[in-house]
């Protein structure tokens, strides 16, 4: 199915409000691959409510925030610091009056389950606003950025980018179909307090990880244990407006390396099982149900690394750790600690994909529109860190098989750490 999209632009306005119901963005769409609009009626709420907030906003901002689901904009989130609102395309949540923003937190919240709205806002309010104290210009609660794509009134196929300081989520409908990633998770301080509430962003993926991981027997530890780099691996880009080297037909079959589920113990079984839960039910029950599905129907499939404090890790040791199956990337990593100023465990990123399926061509990550934009991108880890010169800084082995599909064999190659600010 194609759709085009022909949009209007309304007079602009003084204020950030307005009545008009018009879609209004730059240029027209003629997108392929859409769906039409599902029946679910949870869905059929989402959309409702994307209609309302887009009919609450003035053409001005209704046409700052919209675009293609095609357009480039889709892959450009990061997790800096979106210095005084103005390095991010769309809106910002200062844009909005309180009941726009309302209402656009109740957008999400049908997307999110009830931890998963909680990490939100403990990452946005209260993180950010203990970060505010410290440099108002660099972070702020009101930088968190909005980018819509599609047009919910016409077409099954639509989404919108919440992307800001620690915070990007990539939200997607796609006829009956939801999803959630990339979903980038981080926080500094990730355990703290502000303005009378105490708060522990990643307490669950951290804990149930710990128990997993003190858990496994001797033969487990070692297979799970890696030298490796202890660096989100596929995680933001590597500089603000850069697009995700990740998006689309992305090689992740080199990451098959680790611990493998059908190698573990039923307890190990079970305990990676809780840890894998915890990132895919972010989602609300309905679509995390139906994601893990397609997760239990590849379990055998899956793995698991774990790098840094190998001795006897607990709450305030800095580690990483990351899962891989075909329908489920995760990732856990403690960075150096930045403009928080605290010990390092509490500088936390995640990162929560889904991997392409070629034999399904579903897209992975953004659905099928991730595949409209990558002809010209890296394919496979190898020509991702062959291309970044970034990668260049500094060295440190790669604890995975490097897979080069032209010569249909595998080398072992030097992997580059890289750190994302903030």
């Amino acid at each position: 199915m194609g759709l085009v999209l022909s949009f209007s632009s309304c007079d602009k306005e003084d204020d950030n409000t307005s009545t008009n119901t018009t879609t209004a963005t730059t240029g027209t769409c003629t997108t392929t691959g859409t769906e039409e609009q599902s029946s679910n009626t949870e869905i059929e709420a989402m959309r409702q409510a994307m209609i309302s907030f887009r009919s609450s906003l003035s053409s001005t901002l209704l046409s700052q925030a919209s675009t293609c689901l095609e357009n480039e904009r889709f892959y450009l989130w990061h997790n800096t610091p979106n210095g005084n609102g103005t390095s991010r395309d769309g809106i910002i949540y200062g844009d909005l009056s309180s009941n726009q923003l309302t209402n656009f937190k109740s957008l999400v919240q049908l997307f999110l389950s009830t931890d998963g709205y909680q990490k939100v806002s403990d990452i946005s309010e209260l993180a950010e606003g203990y970060l505010n104290t410290l440099n108002a210009n660099a972070w702020n609660p009101d930088y968190y950025s909005i980018d819509m794509f599609g047009d919910p009134e016409s077409s099954g196929s639509w989404g919108f980018q919440l992307d800001g300081h620690h915070l990007a989520i990539n939200f997607l409908v796609h006829g009956d179909k939801v999803s959630i990633v990339p979903a980038f998770f981080g926080g500094e301080p990730a355990v703290g307090s502000f303005d009378g509430s105490n708060y522990d962003v990643f307490e669950q993926e951290r804990e149930l990880a710990l128990d997993l991981y003190n858990g496994l027997n001797t033969t487990e530890n070692t297979a799970a244990v890696s030298s490796g780099s202890s660096t989100v691996e596929a995680g933001p880009s590597s500089n603000n407006g850069a697009v995700d080297p990740y998006r689309g037909n992305f090689d992740y079959s080199g990451f098959a390396t680790g611990l493998k589920y059908s190698d573990m113990s039923t307890t190990t079984q079970a305990n990676l099982i809780l840890v894998m839960k915890e990132y895919v039910y972010t989602m609300t029950n309905t679509f995390a149900d139906e994601w893990w599905l397609d997760i239990m129907d590849n379990i055998d499939d899956t793995y698991f690394v774990w790098i840094d404090d190998v001795a006897s890790p607990n709450s305030t040791s800095p580690f990483y750790y990351r899962i891989y199956n075909p329908y489920l990337w995760v990732e856990f990593n403690a960075e150096d600690a930045l403009g928080g100023g605290g010990p390092d465990y509490n500088h936390v990123h995640t990162i929560t994909r889904i991997p392409n399926n070629p034999s399904t061509n579903d897209g992975g990550d953004y659905g099928v529109f991730a595949l409209m934009i990558n002809n010209n991108g890296p394919k496979t880890l190898f020509e991702h860190y062959a291309q970044a010169d970034h990668h260049k800084l500094k060295m440190y082995p790669f604890d995975y098989t490097v897979k080069i599909e032209a010569n249909s064999h595998s080398h072992s190659h030097n992997s580059h750490s890289h750190s994302h600010d903030g």
